[in-house]
């Protein structure tokens, strides 16, 4: 029998079919998820007692805006764990080879968990397929890298599709003893897959992206059938960064990947949820998190379309008590008029930038320098 039956049956659901049963679904997988951290875990129990709250006092969503959070720091300078180290299956890290660190720490279960969520989600947005496609990911090989959430993820996204070949296009230099991003190579991949005829997804950084198409002039015509999705965002690379509507354009005709088939990824490591756009551009809010927007002086709850901070509830992970975060990146909450956001009870997340003036230099920012060489 499962330890978390709320859990279990929240991610047999719809992910945005936000019905009261599924939203009270989300309220006893999140009072289930709370408990176990309250119970296994000094720091978050002790947080909870400060507060004069129990994870058994959240049963309605006006409860959630009560519940002790903890900021995304803590986890970029502690090795943060609710169950004991025998039983993690997976560490994975925010950063590359330098700068501050979060690290995610997952038991079976939570990584079945995460695995189960996102096909969901993308399920739910059209965006797998029992179809097989080639690869071509711009980011680190998961061999070499297998503890990077950059790679975890766009591995983990190869599977969402039936899939041939697959080419990583960060790879590791055993000469020099570290990551360099192959241009000729992953040109060359390219040039293959058009030659193939056969639809191809590309997947991970847009920096990298843009610059091949820039610096090789390239024209392409990749398919109708074809995918992009990226993730990691411009990181280090504003001065290249497009908005996301004229980059959408640029591809389709640069690469002849229909604008409906480019599709952003917003997530952090420490959250584990992944914000996927929608055929507009939109990243839509998945029943299985809830999203709050905090005003930075006051932490008041803010409204729709007001910016401020972040805050990120999820219910996924017993292993790793990241359930309830403040974050330091800027949003708001907003509304869509695609098929999904007519949807009763559907929002969408709007990023606006980091908050503070300390850079941490995570995978992204890592792999950006590449970029420039």
């Amino acid at each position: 029998m499962s330890r978390f039956p709320f859990t279990d049956q929240l991610f047999e659901t719809n992910p945005f079919e936000f019905s009261v049963k599924n939203k009270n679904l989300f309220l006893k997988s999140f009072q289930e998820n709370a408990l176990t951290h309250y119970q296994n875990n000094e720091m978050i129990r002790g947080f909870w007692d400060l507060e004069g709250i129990h994870p058994t006092q959240i049963t309605s969503e006006e409860d959630l805006k009560k519940a002790p959070f903890t900021m995304v720091h803590l986890f970029k300078e502690n090795a943060l764990k609710s169950v004991p180290d025998a039983e993690l299956v997976l560490t994975l890290t925010s950063s590359g080879t330098g700068g501050t660190k979060s690290r995610q720490f997952l038991n079976e279960e939570s990584l079945r968990n995460v695995k189960k969520l996102a096909f969901k989600i993308h399920e739910a947005l059209g965006m797998t397929s029992s179809q097989k496609y080639n690869y071509l990911c711009f980011t680190y090989d998961p061999k070499i890298a297998n503890d990077l959430g950059t790679a975890f993820t766009d591995e983990l996204l190869t599977n969402f599709t039936g899939k041939l070949e697959v080419y990583y296009t960060i790879q590791w230099n055993e000469l020099k003893k570290d990551f360099e991003f192959n241009k000729e190579g992953t040109i060359q991949a390219l040039k293959r897959f058009e030659e193939s005829k056969l639809p191809l997804r590309i997947l991970g950084f847009p920096a990298f992206l843009h610059q091949l198409v820039e610096e090789y002039n390239l024209h392409m015509t990749l398919g109708p059938q074809s995918w992009l999705q990226t993730g990691g965002g411009w990181k280090g690379a504003q001065d290249q960064e497009i908005p996301k509507q004229i980059f959408r354009a640029h591809i389709e005709e640069r690469l002849g990947i229909p604008q409906s088939h480019i599709r952003d990824l917003f997530g952090m490591v420490e959250h584990g949820i992944p914000y996927v756009d929608c055929e507009l551009g939109e990243l839509h809010i998945p029943n299985y998190a809830r999203v709050f927007i905090r005003d930075p002086k006051t932490l008041a709850f803010l409204k729709d379309d007001e910016v401020g901070l972040i805050q990120f509830l999820c219910t996924y992970n017993s292993s790793y008590p990241a359930f309830n975060l403040l974050t330091t990146d800027y949003g708001s909450i907003s509304t869509c008029s695609c098929p999904i956001g007519k949807k009763a009870g559907n929002k969408i997340l709007k990023i606006k930038g980091r908050a503070g003036i300390t850079k941490h230099k995570g995978c992204a920012i890592k792999a950006l320098d590449m970029v420039r060489k």
